[in-house]
């Protein structure tokens, strides 16, 4: 029901024109200017301008906001202009080439736009009971626990007009009861995991694998730590050797039943901005190929002919349970290769603290993680190796080598770059920088599940790296307007 300052590349994935249709950096390097489309309405008919532009940011960022991005927001922000009814001028700190980026929730949620003069006429409490937004979907009832109820605009609206009159989210925590909703025509569509993938298709029903939604990795914490410097895994080729040894089309066919695909390096997706795509898609087929007899060449030139003792810590981030299951395939594979790997499950609750501090049984191990799909990269690589950031798997203030100094200064580089080529240029020697490293490696490149039922609505495609139907949903025909293909 809300729009955003910048919307998606509804067919490549990433960021494109939202509620702005353009933007560019002022000519100081120091601010953005968007110009916004025209005619665009709120749902109780006021106009979307420029100054909900403002009011939105400056709420977003404001010291009682408990939005997620809004400690970003206040550092990234030095002010905001309105120039017109439809130019806003947003002031940074410093050169912040992926500022716009940040605005789309493609990224994150700070772009979503909200009506100031509706909330400041109704206040706050008001809003939230009765929320007025801009986009295809009005709000209707909110049952907690249960269901969100939207209804279509009456009227054109440029993300697309939708086919159905209305919307309803239903929160059904059982798997197998959501399938059979869809399966009855009771639901529509379903969230799913690759587990109920054959069980949908024998169904009769339809699965829709959305790209690029995140990767699988493993990677290993504090091995910059000085009483991990004689740990095998401090060895290079050693991390190799344990790349070289998954059969990752293996995990993909068998444990993702087809359904995902070969990864890009490290937070790098097919859609991902500033980033020589072909070349990592020719990497990655080469240095993350299936390879044990190289593998156990590796172990044997690293003093490890043996193998050695592991330990691998198996967690699943919400929303994606499935990685679990990636994750024993990764230690059976270790395990073949000649490693005595013990294998603990952490439930994601007691991983997070895991990583706080001096990331107790963790550092010098390996772990399951993922990354989420992103267009860019840049946040991604700070958030796992910068030397002050929560995972720094390079190092940290204390403990920071030479590639953890190169790493620092490459990253702030990229960030500060002007010029478009040169900033692609060195996005490019960051990836290389620590792929070179085996630190984060890739698994497989994760999709988002749905289970949709052919007689409720036609064929759509979604949006590549965006797991929610949120911004697809008014994009989705009736069954006689586009029916599946056979």
């Amino acid at each position: 029901m809300f729009d955003a300052l910048v919307g998606f590349n509804y067919e490549r994935g990433g960021i494109g024109p939202g509620v702005a249709e353009r933007w560019e950096p002022g000519d100081d390097g120091e601010s953005w200017i968007f110009y916004l489309r025209k005619g665009l309405r709120w749902h109780n008919g006021d106009p979307v301008t420029a100054h909900d532009v403002k009011f939105s940011l400056e709420r977003t960022m404001s010291p009682e906001s408990i939005a997620s991005r809004a400690a970003a927001l206040r550092r990234n922000v030095k002010r905001i202009e309105v120039i017109d009814d439809f130019t806003v001028r947003v002031y940074t700190n410093g050169y912040q080439p992926y500022f716009p980026a940040n605005l789309s929730r493609a990224v994150f949620q700070e772009g979503q736009l909200m009506p100031k003069k509706y909330i400041e006429t109704v206040g706050v409490e008001e809003f939230r009971r009765r929320p007025v937004g801009s986009g295809p979907w009005k709000f209707v009832r909110s049952v907690p626990g249960d269901r969100i109820e939207y209804e279509a605009v009456d009227y054109p609206h440029w993300r697309g007009t939708p086919h159905f009159k209305r919307l309803v989210i239903l929160l059904v925590p059982e798997e197998s009861t959501r399938v059979a909703m869809v399966r009855t025509g009771e639901a529509a569509i379903a969230s799913i995991s690759p587990e109920s993938i054959r069980e949908v298709e024998a169904a009769g029903l339809k699965v829709v694998a959305v790209p690029g939604t995140m990767q699988a990795i493993y990677q290993f914490y504090g091995l910059y730590r000085p009483e991990f410097r004689n740990s095998p895994l401090a060895d290079v080729r050693v991390r190799q050797a344990l790349s070289l040894a998954i059969n990752r089309q293996q995990i993909i066919d068998h444990v993702m039943y087809g359904y995902a695909r070969w990864p890009l390096p490290f937070a790098v997706f097919r859609y991902s901005v500033d980033t020589d795509i072909a070349r990592w898609e020719a990497w990655a087929r080469e240095a993350l190929r299936y390879d044990p007899a190289r593998a156990k060449a590796l172990l044997a030139e690293a003093g490890y002919p043996n193998g050695f003792a592991l330990t691998f810590v198996n967690t699943a981030l919400p929303g994606t349970p499935f990685m679990f299951q990636i994750g024993e395939a990764v230690a059976d594979f270790w395990t073949k290769l000649g490693l005595q790997v013990t294998l603990r499950h952490v439930e994601w609750g007691s991983y997070q603290p895991m990583q706080l501090g001096e990331q107790k049984g963790l550092a010098g191990n390996a772990s399951m993680f993922r990354t989420a799909g992103r267009p860019v990269a840049a946040a991604r690589y700070y958030g796992a190796f910068h030397s002050k950031s929560a995972h720094h798997l390079f190092g940290d203030p204390e403990h920071c080598d030479s590639l953890c100094q190169e790493f620092d200064r490459l990253h702030l580089e990229v960030v500060s770059e002007r010029d478009d080529a040169k900033r692609a240029e060195k996005t490019n020697r960051m990836i290389e920088l620590v792929a070179n490293t085996w630190i984060a490696v890739p698994i497989l490149e994760g999709m988002g599940y749905w289970a949709v039922n052919p007689n409720k609505v036609g064929f759509f495609n979604p949006i590549p790296g965006r797991h929610e139907l949120g911004d697809v949903f008014e994009r989705m025909p009736r069954p006689e307007e586009r029916p599946w293909p056979k």
